[in-house]
């Protein structure tokens, strides 16, 4: 056998080797020899044919992908890129706010996950790409590839507005949770603005109600929403449902009006609405990172790069999850959890096909359905096609975030947290 920086190389495994290179015979295999006594260790790593792979990304796809290119069989060298030390479970992150989830429940550190799925953690933020010199920077170095994985996952935009971006509250990180935490237990606010209607929004102002409520304390909840209406292209029924829960909450709506200025503890809402002692969630949107709004492939308005069936954008380059924009009949897939496991899985598959010779597959996603979970636990979404309404949606949303989450025990303090809150979570509702 062959080791290459402490690793196994099985390439030649049960074969003479079949050529020889200029520093010497190779050993056969069965022998142990360290490829940097052949005098130069990349030489040896390209004579024994061993693929380069950059995931850019740590979170749902681009770990989804290491997790499969680890049981590839293959001698690969795997590097995952991400500025954040810790992956972040992005489908709970408003819970820690108004149900008892403690936020480290919610991190999974990455260079734990590297050991498990054998891949080289780099943490630093890749700045550019250039897939024409196979390419990969980050501000400290460049590193070159055979096949490469964008999985750089999605970030607040606040849309050019330098005093929203100081001012605001992203929600988007367990870092960012924790500054809304810090900034709601000094208790100076009396308004909580939640800018943008959609998923994020709805939960958000949910769980605000619910802070307030086991705190016995009233403030006014607003969500403002740019749209006429709340919860975007959802079916009716669930915009319904979801605004009629939302009523009984004492949660206002400001349809058809945006957050203009936030400046210290002060926001202006369209029509020169003025509220002070506010604190502004911010979640009307998303963007893809800077090094890919530079990238000159095909992107969607968001700047989401479109991809086509094999889940590629250029040649040997592939993209998953939030940063991916996937043609499904006469639609786009939505940014979910499930998507980008499944589509960072499907990218390693191709990637190991490709390096094998075989005809890569198709991305043939499974729409399981969503859930808009509620903190009141009166929940609404589609699960297989059919309407699920109250409890159960919470509960099959509840059910299918422990399932994903990473680990005994983030899984266990996941577990513990919702059993706490449950019980304060009757239907209805005191406005707050």
């Amino acid at each position: 056998m062959l080791t290459y920086k402490g690793r196994v190389c099985n390439y030649f495994a049960s074969r003479a080797c079949p050529k020889e290179p200029t520093h010497g015979p190779l050993p056969r295999c069965g022998s142990s020899h360290s490829l940097s006594s052949f005098g130069h260790p990349l030489a040896a790593c390209e004579y024994l044919n061993i693929k380069k792979i950059i995931i850019i990304g740590g979170g749902f796809a681009g770990l989804s992908a290491a997790a499969r290119l680890s049981k590839s069989g293959l001698e690969l060298e795997v590097s995952l890129f991400d500025k954040r030390k810790h992956f972040d479970f992005l489908p709970l992150l408003p819970d820690a706010i108004g149900r008892q989830i403690n936020l480290e429940s919610l991190k999974y550190n990455i260079n734990d996950l590297s050991r498990k799925s054998k891949f080289k953690f780099i943490n630093e933020e890749v700045v550019s790409v250039c897939p024409a010199a196979r390419q990969a920077a980050t501000a400290a170095s460049t590193y070159t590839y055979d096949y490469l994985l964008v999985a750089s996952g999605s970030q607040a935009n606040f849309f050019g507005q330098p005093d929203i971006e100081d001012g605001a509250y992203a929600l988007n990180s367990a870092d960012d949770v924790k500054k809304i935490q810090e900034a709601l237990g000094a208790d100076r606010f009396e308004n909580f603005i939640i800018c943008g209607g959609g998923y994020t929004g709805v939960e958000a102002a949910t769980n605000l109600w619910l802070y307030c409520k086991k705190r016995g304390i009233t403030k006014k909840i607003i969500i403002v929403e740019r749209s006429p209406g709340i919860l975007g292209p959802l079916p009716d029924w669930m915009k319904l449902y979801a605004g009629d829960n939302l009523k009984k909450m004492g949660i206002d709506i400001l349809a058809n009006s945006s957050v203009e200025s936030v400046n210290g503890d002060s926001a202006v809402v369209s029509g020169e609405k003025v509220f002070t002692k506010a604190i502004v969630i911010w979640v009307p949107g998303v963007r893809t990172a800077d090094f890919i709004q530079k990238l000159a492939v095909k992107k969607n308005p968001q700047g989401r790069i479109i991809v086509d069936e094999y889940l590629r954008f250029a040649r040997d380059c592939f993209c998953g999850g939030d940063t991916a924009y996937f043609g499904r009949k006469d639609n786009f897939l939505r940014m979910a959890a499930q998507f980008s496991i499944t589509e960072g899985d499907q990218a390693a598959v191709n990637i190991t096909r490709s390096i094998k010779n075989l005809p890569l597959k198709k991305f043939k996603p499974m729409d399981l359905g969503y859930v808009i979970p509620m903190a009141n636990n009166r929940s609404c979404g589609m699960v297989f096609g059919v309407k699920v309404r109250g409890m159960l949606a919470t509960l099959l949303h509840f059910v299918m975030c422990v399932y994903r989450s990473i680990g005994l025990r983030n899984k266990m303090g996941v577990i513990a947290g919702l059993i706490k809150s449950l019980p304060q979570g009757k239907q209805g509702g005191a406005r707050c």
